[in-house]
C-alpha cells in the first residue's frame, strides 16, 4: 500500500530527530485547526502498520446499496424512498473548456503567430488582453503569409 506514496507527506513533517521523534501537523476536524503532534519512532511505526491489510485480504470500497454489482438496481429505490430527485449525468468537461476558463488561452488557435518583426510570437491569449497590436500576430498577416506561403506552419 505504501510503495507508491508515503504514509505521511514530507510537507506535513514539521521536525524529525534522527531516529528518536517525529513531529507532524494535521487538521483536527473537530476544531477546524491545525495541530502538531510528536511521536516516537516506534509509535509512528505502530500507527502506520495498523493500516496495512493482512496477506490475501480483499479490500472492499463500497458495500450495501453502493456496491458496484447492485448500485444501478438499488440507488433509484433509495432516491425514491428519500424523496430525492435522481441526479442526471454530469456534463463532460473538456480540455478546451478548461483552458479557456482558467488559462484564458484558446488551444485550437494556430500557434504559428508571427510578430511584425518576423519573430514567432507563440499562442496568444483568447481575449486579446496583454497583447500590443503593433507586436501581436494579428497585425502581421502580410508577413505571416509571405513567410508561410499562406498556410499554417506549426513550430
Amino acid at each position: 500500500r505504501y510503495l507508491k506514496k508515503p504514509p505521511i507527506s514530507g510537507s506535513r513533517v514539521a521536525h524529525y530527530t534522527c531516529g528518536a521523534t517525529l513531529s507532524f501537523t494535521y487538521l483536527d476536524h473537530r476544531t477546524q485547526t491545525y495541530q502538531q503532534e510528536t511521536l516516537s519512532q516506534a509509535d509512528m511505526l505502530r500507527r502506520v502498520v495498523q493500516h496495512i491489510p493482512e496477506k490475501h485480504f480483499r479490500m472492499i470500497r463500497y458495500f450495501g446499496f453502493l456496491a458496484n454489482r447492485v448500485c444501478g438496481q438499488y440507488l433509484p429505490k433509495v432516491y425514491e424512498a428519500l424523496k430525492m430527485a435522481t441526479p442526471g449525468p454530469t456534463p463532460k468537461l473538456y480540455f478546451v473548456q478548461m483552458a479557456k476558463a482558467f488559462l484564458n488561452v484558446d488551444p485550437f488557435r494556430c500557434v504559428a503567430v508571427w510578430r511584425a518583426d518576423g519573430i514567432h510570437g507563440g499562442n496568444q491569449r483568447a481575449d486579446g488582453a496583454g497583447t500590443d497590436p503593433q507586436r501581436s500576430g494579428d497585425c502581421a498577416d502580410e508577413v505571416r503569409e509571405a513567410l508561410t506561403g499562406g498556410r499554417c506552419v506549426r513550430t
